[in-house]
């Protein structure tokens, strides 16, 4: 191999230490914040005022956070709710659970909508740690919820909130009995707030960029596949061509049998064309809108679910 291929694979080596020396300096792996172990901020609203206990549902809302040591909150909505579509009940739940805990804190805030809607839409919104505990089995929660809250449309029964609240709470100390994964090529990303979610040596890590290890695996797989495609290219180059000294190139031509000719061009006529041009006040214009995300500062994952 020559000395020419030998440098080039010993740049590509050091441009792909350099990126992964930026990328490690850059990524901010320390925005999550945990859990403050304040269980008391974890609470119960009932919207309806058909619930017989709110101060028992609290209680047990706050017992179950302080077990999982996370957040929990549950709100109830009622007729004043009725107007939210479902992106608003995913802001409402988003927004108000950053509100109540701060955001990238871990925990849960359930939206059991009872508010006459139909049909009704329950969202669950995750933050922080809760995402990896959480994401993957937010269908069973809702699938064991059903079994306690009424069909869009139906009559709504003080033990219907109590039974469904308890059984939130089942589901979540259930599945929150085992730790998220400590696979760091694992991760879940919020488009919303551009957020990575992922574990790193034990440890729940909110940050601006995918985990390092993923990276560098990355990083890796694109150096070797550069230094295949060189490799190849050098030798399929190599054995196409005799690579020579360059020779005079007027040893190949013989004066004596050299004739030039001249040809032209002569217009004689010419052209010219009109065209009209539309411009934006005599052409009908039609816009069209585009949906934005739900934009918040905080990541978030979670689910919705109509009954």
């Amino acid at each position: 191999m020559k000395k020419s291929v030998l440098i080039m694979i010993n740049a590509l080596l050091v441009v792909a230490i350099l990126v992964l020396f930026i990328i490690q300096s850059s990524a901010k792996t320390d925005i999550s914040k945990g859990f403050d172990g304040n269980y008391i901020k974890s609470g119960f609203i009932d919207n309806t005022g058909l619930a017989e206990n709110p101060e028992e549902m609290t209680k047990l809302v706050r017992e179950t956070a302080e077990k999982l040591e996370m957040n929990v909150f549950v709100y109830v909505a009622g007729e004043d709710d009725i107007y939210r579509s479902d992106y608003d009940i995913e802001c409402f739940a988003d927004d108000s659970y950053d509100e109540i805990f701060g955001e990238d804190t871990d925990g849960v805030f359930y939206y059991m909508d009872l508010s006459g809607r139909v049909p009704a839409y329950d969202y669950i919104s995750a933050s922080g740690k809760a995402v990896l505990l959480y994401q993957n089995c937010i269908d069973n929660i809702f699938t064991r919820l059903d079994n306690y809250l009424p069909a869009s449309g139906q009559t709504v029964y003080p033990e219907n909130i109590e039974d469904a609240v308890k059984e939130f709470l089942r589901a979540i100390k259930d599945y929150g009995k085992t730790a998220p994964g400590s696979n760091s090529m694992t991760y879940y990303y919020d488009e919303s707030s551009g957020k990575y979610m992922f574990m790193k040596n034990g440890k729940f890590v909110v940050s601006n960029h995918k985990p390092i290890a993923y990276n560098v695996i990355l990083m890796l797989v694109c150096v070797v596949v550069g230094l295949i495609v060189a490799v190849i290219v050098y030798f399929a180059t190599k054995q196409r061509y005799i690579f020579k000294k360059s020779q005079n190139s007027g040893i190949y031509v013989r004066n004596e049998k050299t004739v030039f000719h001249r040809s032209t061009d002569t217009f004689i006529r010419s052209y010219t064309t009109e065209h009209k041009i539309e411009t934006s006040s005599s052409s009908s214009s039609r816009s069209s809108g585009g949906g934005g995300g739900h934009s918040h500062s905080g990541g978030h994952g979670g689910g919705g679910h109509h009954r």
